[in-house]
């Protein structure tokens, strides 16, 4: 039992004992000041104000307020508390704050150390599956800043999935069909035939179309076919070698997929998908066109009460009788959910917004449950070269390629400088910081904590830590850092449910600087034999975690700097 469970088994307990029923609406959760305690619940404030709003007493207990609510509560809690507690203690306006003692927080070291590599596992995924699909990036053109974001994101939140007990897939969608396939082969075309005159229909500009063009003529001959052949073949070749330098790139930054599905590929099964909603009375004609009409029910005679279902009037196959790219992604997410998925996941870029409530309710009229469909967004990224805001990349047109940033900083410093904010926020990426080998660059200074450390056992020799007291770990900084090792398994949880992945990086700057501050103040190697093995033992226990953590983050846990 971990320690937030044994604190609501004893206000569960505690309630009963003072012949309170209600128990749900309560929440238990680490301060943010850890002086006021390990862990803190607002239950007194919680019931108080619930119950006594219209029928006082709370529980038949004559209370004033939440205070008084709390101490009675909390000389409950006092009476059956376990030795994991060293105090529980009333705080202002009604909240319980719990300090774990010493004993148990040192008594965590050797836990540590003991599942090493298996700390943080957790099951409360087992026997449940998840797709993450992220990057799936336009394929005209080379994966550009804006949509790697997602590609850290969506590899980091498969990573923890994994470890809390899911069996993950990683997806990829090359959307190789469409309009934009045939004006990027109108492009190649007019781009190769200069004289032809048809500066209108080059629909992609910047170095890398030329590249592209010559790459395309080695395979499609273009005096051999008539222009209408060569532009869907050419548009069809090019797409293909984008994809492969795209993946190249996602392999630079540490991704690999399980799977990469092609929208041409899903193109065979839309028909069938359609005719299923046509014969629920959910798609429509009008103006030649089939359009998907959710609020229309067979038999319903109008509109539907239904939040997903309500003003998603999508095409789905266009007056010339091609299928839209909103077609093929139904069947593609129907392909997810009937593989058992428990969790289908997209990592989008903010401009897709639009997209959620028609995938909702497509989702939801296929008899599938909406609830396991989610989407991160990201907001897009500005490179800046300390002060200097780049713009734009002669290679790439008018945007700046991942792969240009990858190979100036590396596959580190990218991927946690790409993770350092919330998804949803804007993101200025520094380049000159990204590559300073000194503290204030973040990744660097997460690193070096780890080399520090495993310099120090390369000083120490062997040690046995099951001969360790860790009783002897009484300092103010070895205390802090063993709280802040114990989170690791409430992390893994807490971004497993939410999926906020940049507070693994927060985890991990906050951990390197206890670490530091640790060292700083106390020497590790000492005559003292007992005492430096106790020591050596909360190094290991940190080096565990911060290896468990870059792991997560796909980041090398360098051991020399």
């Amino acid at each position: 039992m971990d320690t937030r469970q044994e604190i609501e088994t004893l206000l569960v307990k505690a309630l009963k004992d003072l012949g309170i029923k209600d128990a749900s609406s309560f929440i238990i959760e680490r301060p943010k000041n850890s002086r006021n305690g390990d862990w803190s619940t607002n239950i007194a404030m919680a019931l108080f104000q619930s119950e006594t709003r219209n029928h006082p007493p709370v529980g038949g207990l004559e209370t004033k307020n939440p205070n008084e609510l709390a101490v009675k509560i909390t000389e409950l809690l006092n009476k059956n508390k376990s030795s994991i507690f060293e105090k529980i203690e009333v705080a202002g306006s009604g909240f319980i704050n719990f300090y774990l003692s010493k004993k148990y927080l040192q008594d965590q070291i050797g836990e540590i150390i003991k599942k090493d590599h298996k700390f943080g596992s957790l099951e409360i995924g087992k026997n449940k599956k998840a797709s993450v699909e992220y990057v799936s990036a336009n394929p005209t053109g080379p994966l550009h800043i804006g949509n790697a974001r997602g590609g850290p994101i969506g590899d980091v939140l498969a990573n923890v999935l994994e470890k809390a007990g899911y069996k993950v897939e990683r997806e990829y969608l090359q959307n190789d069909a469409g309009w934009q396939i045939i004006s990027l082969g109108k492009t190649i075309y007019n781009t190769v035939k200069e004289d032809d005159g048809k500066e209108e229909e080059i629909y992609y500009k910047g170095e890398y179309v030329k590249k592209l063009a010559l790459k395309v003529c080695q395979k499609v001959d273009i005096n051999k076919l008539s222009k209408e052949e060569f532009v869907k073949k050419a548009g069809e070749e090019a797409v293909e070698i984008m994809l492969l330098e795209i993946l190249e790139t996602t392999k630079a930054m540490g991704i690999n997929y399980d799977s990469i599905r092609k929208e041409s590929g899903l193109k065979k099964d839309v028909p069938q998908i359609i005719n299923r909603l046509q014969k629920q009375g959910i798609v429509k004609e009008k103006d030649g066109a089939l359009w998907f009409a959710p609020h229309l029910r067979q038999g319903s005679g109008g509109q539907a009460n239904d939040e997903f279902l309500k003003d998603r009037e999508t095409v789905v196959r266009k007056s010339n009788g091609e299928y839209t790219y909103f077609a093929s992604d139904i069947v593609y997410h129907s392909e997810k959910f009937n593989k058992g998925n428990d969790l289908v996941i997209d990592i989008w870029g903010s401009d897709h917004s639009g997209h959620i409530p028609r995938m909702q309710a497509a989702i939801k009229s296929l008899d599938f449950d909406p609830s396991k469909f989610k989407v991160i967004l990201y907001q897009f990224v500005r490179i800046k070269r300390g002060n200097e805001l780049l713009k734009m990349s002669k290679r790439a047109g008018n945007f700046i390629t991942a792969k240009e940033v990858l190979d100036e900083v590396g596959k580190d410093a990218f991927r946690f400088f790409m993770l350092m904010h919330k998804a949803e926020t804007h993101m200025d990426f520094d380049l000159e910081l990204a590559k300073k080998k000194a503290s204030d660059n973040p990744v660097f200074y997460v690193q070096y904590a780890y080399s520090r450390i495993c310099s120090i056992f390369a000083k120490a020799g062997t040690s046995d830590f099951s001969k360790a007291n860790y009783c002897l770990l009484n300092s103010d900084e070895e205390v802090a850092l063993t709280r802040y090792l114990i989170i690791f398994p409430e992390l893994v949880e807490e971004v497993s449910r939410d999926f906020s992945v940049h507070l693994l990086t927060s985890y991990a700057i906050e951990l390197a600087s206890l670490f530091h501050r640790f060292y700083e103040k106390q020497v590790v190697i000492l005559e003292d034999k007992e005492l430096t093995n106790a020591r050596l033992a909360l190094l290991k226990a940190t080096q565990i975690v911060l290896k468990n953590t870059l792991d997560l983050l796909g980041i090398n846990p360098s051991e020399r700097m």
